[in-house]
């Protein structure tokens, strides 16, 4: 007999502790990209994209997003049918991959048996775990209603801010952002394109003739905020680049006492900006 108690699920780019998700039992299902023939898994547990990373550096082969797969939400919805038939999936923006797609066509095979609602976050990373961890909170203070939950976290969505440069244009054609003429011309004139998550998709802003002017790009969107509740800086690789080290220092400057993690970026992300890219999730949070 199944209970009734909402379980939480989401895709592996949702930026939240392990230790946080299991005291909330989220489940996570890992983000599976395939590049040059080899697979690499993601999640908070599983680092592979720092592999990707340094090989998309090397080979500049696209990448492809391939799981969760339909089977992989199939199974953790028919797992989950033991103990609950409620479900709240909050996932990854289905503008960027085909992840959200998955899940709702798994969710088909189980209608009339379970109450499974998906919500499209528009957004990955660090929105998608403030996200999580949110909806987490509402059911640890007893909130029972998936329509009180998903209205929350609804009005949580357009106070998240994703904004990226990238010193590359190969991956951000290859996905369909640039024209093939856009492409060939930034290549020529050697632009560092400015890019904002808007309504779940990545849209080129500015175009910038110097990767510095790039730079100063961020720094003037991240001041234009007068009450950031998060910011944290994504980049290529493990290691804290010279230019994630200058945007945090001149982050510094501006916001005060206040800690800029920087983390490297998913595989999701890096499918559509390439091995050279800069950027920061900001959580605008509500003041009351």
């Amino acid at each position: 007999m199944s209970g009734n108690h909402i379980q939480l699920i989401t895709d592996g780019t949702a930026y939240l502790p392990v230790s946080r998700l299991r005291e909330m039992n989220i489940i996570s299902l890992p983000i599976v990209a395939e590049s040059g023939g080899r697979h690499f898994m993601y999640d908070q547990q599983t680092f592979e994209h720092v592999g990707l990373l340094s090989q998309m550096r090397e080979a500049r082969e696209p990448v492809r997003i391939v799981g969760p797969s339909v089977d992989d939400f199939h199974a953790v919805f028919e797992r989950t049918l033991y103990r609950t038939n409620k479900m709240l999936v909050i996932l990854s923006s289905s503008h960027l991959s085909p992840v959200m797609r998955n899940a709702r066509v798994a969710a088909r095979d189980f209608m009339g048996r379970c109450d499974i609602t998906i919500l499209d976050s528009q957004t990955l990373s660090v929105g998608l775990g403030l996200l999580i961890e949110q909806a987490g909170a509402l059911l640890a203070q007893g909130e029972t209603s998936q329509v009180e939950i998903v209205k929350q976290i609804r009005g949580m969505i357009p106070r998240i801010y994703v904004v990226m440069i990238s010193h590359t244009l190969d991956y951000i054609y290859r996905s369909g952002k640039l024209s093939a003429m856009q492409s060939i011309l930034g290549a020529m004139l050697k632009i560092h394109p400015f890019l904002v998550i808007e309504d779940g998709d990545i849209v080129p802003h500015e175009k910038s003739r110097k990767p510095e002017r790039a730079l100063d790009k961020l720094v003037e969107f991240a001041s234009e905020f007068t009450r950031i509740q998060h910011l944290l800086i994504f980049q290529s690789g493990a290691e804290p680049t010279d230019e994630a080290l200058l945007l945090k220092g001149r982050l510094e400057q501006i916001i005060h006492n206040r800690d800029f993690p920087i983390i490297a970026y998913d595989p999701i992300l890096a499918s559509h900006i390439g091995p050279e890219g800069l950027g920061m999730v900001i959580y605008e949070g509500l003041w009351h």
